[in-house]
């Protein structure tokens, strides 16, 4: 049952003041299910990933679970999956099927009535959800979607379980305007949930709020500070917002049928400098724009800093080539993200690009993912020290992505030896993820453990450096 949080012991009432980092809500999900990809690596039930052998369902043998006590928690949707996972056997029907047999087995069981706390006066049900019937409805893609999933649930919970047209609509709806992205402290995705009470955050390319996961286990927190606790005016990012506006409006809409219209969807010079050249002035270090909307051979304006206006059409040619073979690598590399793809796109934009274009920090951002992903450390500190300013730019100084991009930067120099770096960026991070995860989250308790590993570590490298060097002495006092 969601309710609202205490910090750091009591309530969070709605006309006390709350100061950032405080928690707004807590929940535990009313549906939620397994990214199939990692069948018996994860709990089905907790979601927490176990070093030793997860525990199969006896019956089905297709639900793994910690041990017992998450087997008895799962058992009262599971009873009703186990004999039609049996039956299909080995035929694994996919996530989004088996969250919308989670949710009609559940109403079905009197989920209908559950509701969570959202304030005191206010409790969100099942059926509360938006579900915009009517712009689904009129969505092509999703109900060609919806047609495939009804023929797979006929099949796995028989169509005599089905609800009628309107009903599945409506939960198909549900699902896919209210669901969370679970996620693991390295923000990999690991399942999808339904959350009653959090499904009343709005969206804003700058929030005010931020969510994370235990388990599946949801914590709401405060990124600034607020007069009162207001739950119309709390908003959380539904999407990755290093995109240009047009980008992240056209996604929100198409995804949750919506026009974004926050801060950053109305600061026009804020996304014509993400398409921006350097100066052709050597001694000059400002962006000069360029609106890829215009002719090709349309000319470009003059530096607004140093008036240089000696770029010809040619330039904007050859930066739209780029733009749109950058574009292309970015698309092909949305599952998995390649070093040598990256690397070669970066060398294409050369010296042209200016450090806060878009596709520049985008691929770069890309290139440092990449480069861990390889345990190519070099490589990674390379481009995520270069790009720590585009990703400020893009998500804001004290974004949570930034105390956790600080804190990979810090495990790395930490890896190489760089202590005075690593305890340098663990100290920049730290205040960043305490107000956006707290101190009892997991990714807090790393980073603490990871500073003192760096403190000591530099300590032991200190002392050993002054023993050599007295030795150092004694030698040559006693050879002299």
């Amino acid at each position: 049952m969601r309710q609202l949080a205490t910090y750091p012991a009591r309530k969070v009432m709605d006309q006390q003041k709350v100061a950032k980092g405080n928690i707004l809500l807590t929940a535990t999900p009313f549906v939620h299910v397994l990214s199939g990809s990692l069948k018996g690596l994860y709990c089905d039930y907790c979601l927490k990933k176990k070093q030793e052998n997860l525990q199969r369902c006896s019956g089905c043998k297709a639900e793994c679970y910690c041990n017992k006590d998450c087997q008895r928690g799962s058992w009262d949707i599971h009873r009703f999956e186990c004999k039609n996972l049996q039956r299909i056997y080995p035929l694994i029907p996919p996530d989004t099927a088996k969250l919308i047999a989670k949710v009609i087995f559940r109403l079905k069981t009197g989920g209908d009535r559950v509701e969570e706390k959202v304030t005191e006066r206010t409790r969100r049900k099942f059926k509360d959800l938006m579900n915009h019937y009517t712009d689904l409805k009129t969505d092509k893609k999703r109900q060609e979607h919806l047609t495939s999933l009804v023929v797979v649930l006929g099949k796995y919970i028989g169509a005599e379980n089905l609800p009628n047209e309107v009903d599945l609509q409506g939960i198909y709806g549900r699902i896919c305007v209210n669901s969370f992205s679970i996620t693991d402290p390295d923000l990999n995705t690991v399942g999808t949930g339904v959350y009653l009470a959090a499904s009343v955050f709005d969206h804003s390319c700058q929030p005010n709020a931020y969510v994370t996961f235990e388990g599946t286990r949801l914590t709401c927190r405060s990124l600034v500070d607020m007069p009162c606790l207001d739950f119309a005016k709390i908003r959380i990012s539904y999407i990755d917002v290093m995109n240009s506006t047009m980008d992240r409006k056209n996604e929100l809409h198409r995804r949750y049928y919506f026009w974004c219209d926050c801060k950053f969807c109305h600061d026009p010079e804020r996304d014509r400098l993400m398409s921006s050249i350097n100066c052709g002035n050597a001694s000059c270090t400002a962006p000069v724009l360029i609106d890829e909307d215009d002719d090709i051979d349309a000319p470009i304006g003059a530096c607004t800093e140093c008036g240089y206006n000696n770029l010809s059409t040619e330039t904007r040619r050859k930066y739209c080539s780029i733009a749109n073979h950058c574009r292309e690598q970015l698309e092909t590399m949305k599952d998995k993200y390649y070093l040598d793809v990256c690397r070669r796109a970066l060398e294409m934009q050369g010296n042209l690009f200016y450090k806060l274009n878009l596709l520049c920090v985008k691929l770069q951002d890309a290139a440092f993912e990449a480069a861990i992903g390889v345990e190519n450390w070099s490589s990674a500190l390379e481009y995520g020290i270069k790009n720590i300013e585009g990703v400020k730019f893009y998500y804001g100084e004290n974004h949570p992505n930034i105390g956790l991009i600080l804190l990979k930067l810090g495990k790395i120099c930490n890896h190489e030896q760089k202590l005075e770096d690593a305890i340098r960026y663990f100290r920049e991070a730290e205040p960043i993820i305490r107000i956006s995860h707290g101190t009892a989250h997991p990714t807090y308790k790393e980073l603490m453990c990871l500073t003192q590993q760096a403190h000591e570590e530099r300590e032991f490298l200190s002392r050993k450096k002054k023993r050599i060097n007295n030795i150092s002495v004694i030698c040559r006092t006693t050879c002299g």
